[in-house]
């Protein structure tokens, strides 16, 4: 008797509703695995595709000089130690005298509210010089940038960012208005364009830009700075400029040879390269917790395939007696294990799916589906059905239709 795949599809689908309990637990495993490798797949390419997203909008060719250690994490570059050893001269003189260098803004840095009226909002508070514009691709939605003079006579003028005009104006034209930044009465100027968050997960349009000068005397009265965003020209590598910018700040601090370093200076593409080796790591996790997932789901499948075969073994006997031979048996239950192992990771990815949407929408993470892993899943998912029920599907032949139909 010939049989077709409808046939054994029939089979097997009676079958999983007649034991679904046992069915879903069998399928779990599988489940989880691919879920495992759906989600995180996208996520992660999600995330890469961020990270190329941000080095475009920090700008080309750009070092960052920080204060203090700075510790590389996934979330980025996050500051360590002193923070009051950076002085502006010395970003002046690296201007002056290092070659090779286009353009420089020194900056200070700190967490202050921002209040309109009634409306408040706690924003990221950078004082700067009129250069941060141009290097790190901050574009006007209206107004005006601060300038030099500004800078010189340390003039309380705001360049706020998307959010913090949102919050505190909603739509309202804030140019000329006055808000308090930490009680200092301060003229908005300028509105930029929504920017998102950083590689450091920092909502860069909850930001306030005031001049430099004006940050240090008027808001925080503080003598040094955190940092300078330094702009190279595009022959120069990366690299190269990071090791003379380093040997010329501990020459002119007179440093001695065993001293370290108390600044760091660093690239976009040192953040980024910690940021890859935390998603390798977590990638190869997610590997190895799938495959041990693969596995049990194998070996539930397995255990309740060897289950069924010896609750139906009428069914064999009937089936061998009307004419199938062994080679039907074994399709039969090899249908079953592969359908049920399909049927685990059909959910699995569609779990990883909606995990992958979840995600993207809370965790500000853009959204991205990678192929490859889907299909992957699914072979390897009709693999482990396979494997699972070869050997409950030999062990299905060796019952003797006699002896099952008289015993």
């Amino acid at each position: 008797m010939k049989y077709t795949l409808a046939f054994y599809l029939r089979i097997a689908f009676q079958n999983l509703i007649v034991h679904k309990g046992r069915m879903i637990l069998a399928l779990l495993g599988i489940l989880f695995a691919v879920m495992s490798l759906v989600a995180f797949g996208n996520i992660s390419n999600g995330l890469k595709k961020q990270i190329d997203s941000e080095i475009g909008k920090f700008g080309k060719n750009l070092i960052i000089l920080r204060s203090g250690y700075m510790r590389f994490t996934g979330r980025g570059a996050m500051p360590f130690g002193d923070s009051k050893s950076l002085k502006l001269e010395t970003v002046q003189r690296i201007g002056e005298s290092v070659p090779g260098i286009v353009q420089i803004a020194p900056f200070y840095d700190v967490s202050y509210p921002a209040r309109y009226e009634e409306k408040t909002v706690t924003a990221g508070v950078v004082g700067t010089t009129e250069a941060m514009f141009q290097i790190r691709n901050l574009d006007l939605l209206m107004g005006t940038y601060f300038t030099e003079d500004d800078n010189v006579n340390g003039r309380k003028k705001a360049v706020v960012g998307y959010k913090v005009f949102e919050n505190l104006f909603q739509q309202e034209n804030p140019i000329g208005k006055y808000i308090l930044v930490y009680r200092v009465p301060t003229e908005v100027i300028g509105v930029l364009k929504e920017k998102g968050t950083d590689l450091a997960g920092q909502d860069q349009d909850l930001q306030v830009y005031v001049p430099l000068t004006s940050i240090m005397r008027r808001y925080s009265n503080v003598d040094f700075i955190k940092g300078a965003y330094i702009q190279i020209q595009d022959k120069i590598p990366l690299t190269d400029m990071k090791q003379i910018l380093q040997s010329f700040i501990r020459t002119i601090r007179n440093m001695k040879p065993e001293q370290k370093d108390d600044f760091s200076v660093f690239t976009m593409e040192d953040i980024v390269k910690t940021q890859e080796q935390g998603i390798r790591l977590v990638s190869i996790l997610t590997v190895i917790a799938s495959i041990v997932s693969f596995l049990i789901g194998g070996l539930g499948i397995f255990a309740i395939m060897l289950l069924s075969i010896s609750e139906r073994k009428l069914e064999i006997g009937i089936r061998r007696v009307v004419g199938s031979k062994k080679r039907d048996i074994i399709l039969q239950f090899l249908t079953e294990s592969v359908v049920v192992a399909l049927m685990g990771g059909a959910l699995g990815i569609l779990v990883g799916f909606i995990i992958t949407v979840f995600v993207s929408y809370f965790g500000n993470v853009p959204f991205s589906l990678y192929l490859e892993n889907i299909v992957v899943s699914l072979l390897i998912s009709t693999l482990v059905g396979i494997l699972a029920g070869i050997y409950p599907a030999v062990q299905g032949t060796k019952y003797e239709p006699v002896a099952v139909l008289y015993g």
